[in-house]
């Protein structure tokens, strides 16, 4: 702590509380409007956190930035990060799609891990989005990260943290592969749901 100023990020982390917590509320009126208009409610459960001060220098240490709370702000975008894990992939785009039409937040940037997932074989929709506080005399943006996957891609990634966790050294290229298509497999399972629920939707319709 002796390397950022004490009371600077106090104030910095309340915005981040207050940006949580407005996000989780406007999340949850679009979400619950959504499940009853249509009758259906995507979200399986969503889960909200606020980075640690050590996993934020962390990060500034590996991108080589001072530790400072502008670089912070500038470049850590996941302190207030929220994942969304949903039933199936079509749910997935449909949350996306909620998030983005909404004119509460202004969406920054996102990421299709999905269609393009990570080298390791991660899959997951990122969305950078700007959430507004407003404040005593004016309206401050709090940039926070929102992470949307299905349940089979939420599995995998809880276990192949757990996995680079007990063993934090390199692991072997073939292990790599098999974390891989475990990923895959994974997917195959999601389009199979994905599947299954079109067909009784239409038997439904």
């Amino acid at each position: 702590m002796e390397l950022i100023k004490q009371k600077e990020y106090k104030e910095m982390m309340l915005k981040y509380e207050f940006a949580k917590k407005k996000l989780e509320t406007d999340l949850e009126i679009l979400l619950q409007e959504y499940a009853f208009k249509v009758g259906y409610n995507p979200v399986e459960h969503i889960k909200s956190r606020i980075k640690s001060l050590d996993r934020i220098i962390e990060k500034l240490n590996r991108k080589e930035k001072e530790i400072n709370v502008d670089n912070i702000t500038r470049y850590v975008s996941d302190v207030v990060g929220m994942r969304i894990v949903c039933s199936f992939i079509k749910d997935v785009y449909t949350i996306a799609d909620i998030i983005r039409s909404t004119g509460e937040f202004i969406l920054k940037s996102e990421k299709n891990y999905i269609d393009e997932p990570k080298s390791s074989g991660y899959r997951s929709y990122h969305m950078i989005v700007l959430v507004p506080i407003h404040l005593e005399n004016r309206t401050e943006y709090i940039q926070v990260e929102i992470q949307i996957r299905t349940v089979a891609m939420d599995c995998w990634a809880s276990l192949d943290h757990k996995l680079r966790y007990r063993f934090p050294g390199k692991l072997s290229k073939d292990l790599e592969n098999e974390i891989v298509e475990s990923a895959n497999d994974m997917l195959e399972i999601d389009k199979k749901m994905q599947h299954i629920s079109d067909v009784l939707n239409k038997v439904k319709e």
